[in-house]
């Protein structure tokens, strides 16, 4: 028998199978033979996962269905399933939260079913089985701030939440453990950071004490681009000649690229300003981010 014909978006379980004349025999022989991947207990794939990723979905989509509408998917779980960035995510659980007060939550190994909580007025589950975007973006910043700023720059650039919304989410936590943290940067989400990188370093420039103004138009650049548009730099230190640039590498993708990267940056130098190109290793050294930012507005400033 076939997996891929008693799948549905690509999932189905072990009851549905042999119900249909699959023997268990059959089904552990195509498991070895790699035709099937096992998802969660009594729940199979169809097809081999692209990645992690993949995997974590067709888990959340075999849940969803064991559930069926008593859970909504929530946390990065959530985000994964709208396609939005997550911050370091725990792959290897799914995340699901009850929409019936009469059942508990529990734990398993690959699986935590969060209890029953109302949600603020307009911030409803979606259709798509999951929590609203603010509410799982909420949710996944109680371990860590950062993550909840990826996916809420995310969310705020692609209009899928407002900031209002993000505010009663954040409220919607109440005295959880970890919501002083997401309190503390939630004036700090900006649909202006173009990425999780540029995100991340917003957040370490102003977690040491910087103001910052994202997509800054390099004044002066104007006659070297078509159009007349300018460069723009990821940051400028508020009111100084410090640029600041995320460097995530992605966007080199050839030679010519790096050549035109260099001189775009030769120009802004010209004009006077410093500029700072920080990587992902660089965040992880936020001491050495501020040092380099110290040393950058000495030089600009003489």
């Amino acid at each position: 028998m076939d997996p891929a014909l008693i799948a549905r978006n690509d999932v189905f379980p072990a009851s549905r199978a042999l119900a249909l004349g699959m023997s268990r025999t059959e089904l552990r022989r195509l498991l070895r033979e790699g035709r099937v991947v096992r998802l969660h207990r009594g729940w199979y794939s169809s097809r081999q996962p692209e990645d992690d990723i993949d995997q974590h979905l067709l888990r959340v989509e075999a849940l969803l269905t064991e559930y069926a509408g008593h859970a909504v998917a929530t946390n990065a779980s959530a985000l994964l399933r709208l396609g939005l960035p997550t911050y370091r995510p725990d792959l290897a659980r799914v995340h699901l939260v009850l929409t019936d007060p009469a059942l508990h939550r529990h734990r398993k190994p690959d699986l935590v079913v969060h209890p029953f909580v109302p949600v603020p007025e307009g911030l409803e589950p979606t259709r798509r089985g999951t929590v609203h975007p603010a509410v799982a973006m909420a949710a996944c910043g109680l371990p860590d701030p950062r993550a909840f700023l990826v996916a809420a720059d995310a969310g705020l650039g692609r209009g899928l939440v407002s900031r209002e919304q993000l505010a009663r989410a954040v409220d919607g936590l109440g005295r959880r453990r970890g919501v002083a943290g997401v309190r503390a940067v939630l004036d700090w989400c900006d649909p202006r950071h173009e990425s999780p990188g540029e995100s991340l370093t917003a957040y370490v420039l102003r977690m040491a004490g910087f103001a910052l103004e994202p997509q800054f138009g390099v004044p002066g650049t104007e006659h070297w681009t078509p159009g007349g548009q300018g460069y723009r730099a990821d940051f400028r230190i508020a009111g100084t000649r410090v640029l600041v640039e995320f460097d995530g590498r992605v966007k080199y993708t050839d030679q010519r690229s790096v050549w035109d990267e260099k001189v775009r940056e030769d120009r802004i130098r010209s004009l006077g300003y410093e500029v700072i190109r920080l990587t992902w290793a660089d965040l992880r050294d936020p001491v050495s981010v501020r040092a380099k930012v110290i040393a950058a507005l000495r030089r600009a400033g003489a």
